[in-house]
């Protein structure tokens, strides 16, 4: 499937989806809510209760946010992607910027992850907190974007086909001479 010029390809996830990827944020949440509240253990629950509610606090916003609003996960185009898969979602992210686009394996979960060319730049466009979240999941994926498989309304394998053929147009465009839509 080629795409000509303007056209786009938007994932999105399934309402179903979305709905029941809230339920551990929020479960998580309340559970460390009960522990700041109760404080069962003493000072142990207390501390507890706030560190977690400082870690899936933010997951548990952000999923019940998604299962709410139709936000795509992701945006496809001939000049590039733009991602809004997850917390650290790279925003956009043109096709000339991308070194490798591959989907891996860590804890029970499949990743698509994309290396950039340059990973200074790219990090410098993000925002501190999102450099902070990616300086701490950087160890964990060999990427500088993560696209998490349950956003996905496809596989990460059909996925990450679609982007590197999408990836290789680019390039051929951009070595034949073709102009660039966005800087």
């Amino acid at each position: 499937m080629a795409i000509q010029a303007g056209e786009r390809i938007v994932l999105e996830t399934p309402v179903r989806q979305r709905r029941r990827l809230a339920g551990p944020g929020v479960s998580l949440t309340a559970i460390s809510a009960a522990l700041l509240i109760f404080r069962p253990g003493g000072d142990l629950g207390l501390v507890s209760g706030l560190i977690g509610l400082v870690v899936f606090g933010p997951i548990a916003i952000s999923r019940l946010l998604r299962a709410v609003r139709n936000r795509p996960v992701l945006i496809l185009d001939a000049d590039g992607f733009t991602d809004h898969g997850s917390l650290i979602s790279a925003g956009y992210v043109p096709w000339q910027e991308v070194q490798r686009i591959d989907h891996r394996r860590f804890r029970r979960r499949v990743f698509v992850t994309v290396a950039v060319t340059d990973q200074a730049a790219f990090r410098a466009r993000q925002s501190a907190w999102h450099r902070l979240l990616l300086r701490i999941n950087g160890p964990m994926a060999a990427g500088d974007i993560l696209i998490p498989d349950n956003v996905l309304p496809m596989s990460p394998a059909e996925l990450v086909k679609t982007m590197r053929r999408l990836h290789r147009a680019a390039q051929r465009r951009t070595h034949s001479g073709g102009t660039e839509r966005r800087a």
